[in-house]
C-alpha cells in the first residue's frame, strides 16, 4: 500500500529560512523599506553615543560655540533615533503580520486539500496545533521579539565599527576578550535548544490533542466510566510537557553565563581606558564613548542573548509549519497554482480498473476490482461491516487514491482532475454529516459553487423539504449545529447540498442507517426528486433502499448482479 506522508515530531530544521523564502514573494519592497529604516535608526542610535563624546571634549576644552552646536546635534540624533526606531519596528511588525497571514491561509488550504489518508493518520490536536499554535507563536515572535532582535543586531554591529574608528587596539582587545567565550556559551545553547524546543512543541500538541478529542466524547466517557482512564492518559501527557518545559528552562539559563563574561570585560576596559587617558593615548571624550558604547554593546548582546531563545523557538515553530506544508503538498501549491486539469462533461460513466487499496501493509480491503457504472445507473453496494463498502465509495468519489489501478470518470483519471471540478461532478454523502455553527441556510450553502439564498430556497422546495424547514423556529435562519439537528435531519442537509451541486454522480453511504422510518422516508423522497438522470450509487442495508437500485454489487466478493424487481415488493 502507499502510506501517506506523515508529520514528524522533530522536523528537519536545516535551511528553514531558505525553504521559507518563497513565502516572502510580494513582500520584498516592504522588507527593503524595513531594512533601510532599521539601518538608519541604528546609525542614529550609535551617533548619539559618539555625539556625547564630542560634547564632553567640547566642554572640557572650553569651546562654548562648538559645545552648543554639538548639543544641538545630539538632540537631533536622539529625536531621529527614536522616530526611525519606531518606524522600523512598525514596518517590521506590519510586514511580518502580512507574511504570517499568507502562511496561515496557505497552511489552512493545504490541510483542507490534503488526502483523507493524511488526515486520518494524525490526531486532530496535532493538526490544530500546527495550524494555530505554531503560527500564533510566530506572530508573537514577529511582534515582540523580532524588532528588538533586528535593532540590537544592527546597533551592535555599527557600535563596533564606531569604536574601531576611535581606537582599533582597544576595540580589538575588547572583542577578543568577549566574543570567544560568549560564542561558546551561545553555541552550547544552540546545540541543545533545537531538540528541547521541538520536544516542548510535540508535548504541547499531545496535551492539546487530549483535550480536543475528549471534549466531544465526554458523554461516552462518563457513561462507560472511562473518565479516570482518560485522566491517567492526560496525566502522562502533562508530565511529559512538564519535563520538556523544565529542560527548556535549564537550557535557557545557560545563556546567563554571558553576564559573567561581561563583568570581566567591563572591569578590564575601565583599567585600560584609565591607563590610556593618563598616557595621552586617548581623550577623555573618547574614553567616555568607550565606556558608554561598551555598556551599550553588552546591553544589546543581552537583548540578543535573551532573544536567541525566542528565535530558536520560532525557528522550530517555522520548521514544524513547513513540515506540515511539505506533508500536505502545500510547499508546491504556488508552483501548481493555475493547473486545473481536464474539463469534465456534465454526465459520464464511472469506471474502476484493477483497483487495489489497503490501510495497512499486506491487508488489502480491495484487490483487483474492475467495475463500470454507466451514466444514469442505479447501483447498490451491499455487504457486511468491514467488507469495504465505504472504502469503495470514497475511491469512487476520488477521496482516496487507489494503491494500484485507476478510477475514471468519462475517461479521465480522477487523480489528474482538479479537486474543485471533481467535487462538482461526484458528490459523496457520508453517514455522519457534520455541521458548522451557523444558520441552516449557511449550512445548506456549503456546496460547490457557493449557491445564493434563492438557489437554496428553490432546492428545498424541489426536494420536498419545505415542510421540514418551516417546522424549525426560524426556517432557513434557524441556528443549527451538529448537536441541535438529529442524524436524519443532518442527512437531509447533506442531500440538499448535493442537489445544489447538481453532480453527475451521487454516492450515498448508509444515508438512512440508524434513522427512524419517517425520516428515512423523507430522505428517500428527497433522493427520488434528486435522482433525475444522474448516476446514483447507494451503500445501504435497508431493504427498501436496496430495492431502488437496478444492480447490486456484493462486497467483499465484488459480485455484480441485477436486482429482481420483486425485491421492491418484499417487506
Amino acid at each position: 500500500m502507499a502510506d501517506p506522508t506523515l508529520l514528524t515530531d522533530l522536523p528537519d530544521q536545516r535551511a528553514v529560512f531558505r525553504r521559507a523564502a518563497p513565502f516572502l514573494a510580494g513582500h520584498r519592497l516592504a522588507l527593503t523599506v524595513t531594512l533601510l529604516l532599521n539601518l538608519a535608526g541604528a546609525a542614529a542610535a550609535v551617533g548619539v553615543t559618539a555625539a556625547i563624546g564630542r560634547v564632553v571634549d567640547a566642554a572640557g576644552g572650553g569651546d562654548r560655540p562648538g559645545l552648543l552646536r554639538r548639543v544641538l546635534l545630539l538632540l537631533l540624533l536622539v529625536a531621529g533615533s527614536g522616530g526611525l526606531t519606531w518606524l522600523s519596528r512598525y514596518w517590521l511588525i506590519r510586514t511580518g503580520e502580512h507574511v504570517l497571514a499568507g502562511l496561515r491561509e496557505r497552511a489552512a488550504a493545504a490541510v483542507g486539500a490534503a488526502p483523507l489518508r493524511f488526515l486520518e493518520a494524525h490526531r486532530s490536536g496535532e493538526l490544530l496545533r500546527r495550524l494555530t499554535g505554531e503560527i500564533n507563536g510566530l506572530a508573537s515572535f514577529a511582534a515582540a521579539t523580532l524588532p528588538d532582535l533586528a535593532t540590537a543586531a544592527t546597533v551592535l554591529l555599527l557600535t563596533v565599527v564606531m569604536l574601531a574608528l576611535y581606537s582599533w587596539l582597544l576595540t580589538a582587545l575588547l572583542l577578543l576578550a568577549f566574543i570567544p567565550p560568549a560564542l561558546l556559551i551561545v553555541r552550547a545553547f544552540h546545540r541543545r535548544a533545537g531538540a528541547v524546543y521541538a520536544e516542548v512543541a510535540s508535548a504541547e500538541a499531545a496535551v492539546s490533542s487530549g483535550f480536543a478529542e475528549s471534549l466531544p466524547a465526554q458523554e461516552q466517557l462518563r457513561i462507560s466510566g472511562s473518565v479516570p482512564r482518560w485522566l491517567e492518559r492526560f496525566a502522562r501527557d502533562n508530565d511529559r510537557l512538564q519535563k520538556a518545559q523544565s529542560a527548556e528552562v535549564r537550557t535557557e539559563l545557560r545563556l546567563n553565563q554571558v553576564v559573567l563574561v561581561q563583568a570581566v570585560c567591563v572591569a578590564g576596559l575601565l583599567v585600560l581606558g584609565a591607563v590610556m587617558v593618563g598616557r595621552g593615548a586617548l581623550s577623555v571624550g573618547a574614553a567616555v564613548v568607550f565606556v558608554l558604547a561598551t555598556r551599550d554593546i553588552f546591553h544589546r548582546f543581552e537583548d540578543l542573548a535573551g532573544a536567541i531563545g525566542d528565535a530558536r523557538e520560532a525557528h522550530v515553530r517555522l520548521a514544524r509549519l513547513l513540515d506540515l506544508l511539505r506533508a500536505t503538498g502545500g510547499e508546491r501549491a504556488g508552483a501548481s497554482a493555475g493547473t486545473t486539469g481536464p474539463d469534465l462533461p456534465a454526465r459520464g460513466e464511472l469506471t474502476l480498473t484493477d483497483v487495489g487499496f489497503g490501510y495497512r501493509e499486506g491487508r488489502n480491503v480491495l484487490d483487483g476490482l474492475t467495475l463500470t457504472v454507466d451514466s444514469g445507473e442505479r447501483l447498490v453496494i451491499a455487504g457486511e461491516t468491514g467488507s469495504g463498502k465505504s472504502t469503495l465509495g470514497k475511491l469512487l468519489a476520488g477521496l482516496y487514491a487507489p494503491d494500484h489501478g485507476t478510477v475514471r470518470f468519462a475517461g479521465h483519471d480522477l487523480a489528474a482532475v482538479d479537486a474543485a471540478r471533481l467535487r462538482s461532478r461526484i458528490v459523496l454523502v457520508p453517514q455522519e454529516v457534520p455541521l458548522v455553527d451557523g444558520t441552516l441556510a449557511e449550512n445548506l450553502a456549503m456546496a460547490a459553487g457557493s449557491p445564493d439564498r434563492a438557489a437554496v430556497a428553490r432546492t428545498v422546495d424541489l426536494l420536498g423539504l419545505a415542510d421540514w424547514v418551516n417546522s424549525l423556529p426560524y426556517g432557513l435562519d434557524t441556528t443549527v449545529s451538529t448537536r441541535t439537528l438529529s442524524a436524519g435531519e443532518r442527512q437531509l442537509v447533506a442531500v440538499a447540498r448535493a442537489a445544489l451541486t447538481d453532480p453527475a454522480v451521487l454516492i450515498l453511504d448508509e444515508a438512512t442507517a440508524g434513522v427512524d422510518h419517517g425520516t428515512a422516508a423523507r430522505i428517500e423522497e428527497a433522493l427520488s426528486a434528486l435522482a433525475d438522470d444522474r448516476t446514483l450509487i447507494v451503500i445501504a442495508h435497508r431493504a427498501d433502499t436496496v430495492a431502488r437500485g437496478r444492480r447490486l454489487l456484493e462486497m467483499p466478493e465484488g459480485r455484480l448482479t441485477d436486482i429482481v424487481r420483486e425485491t421492491a415488493d418484499s417487506p
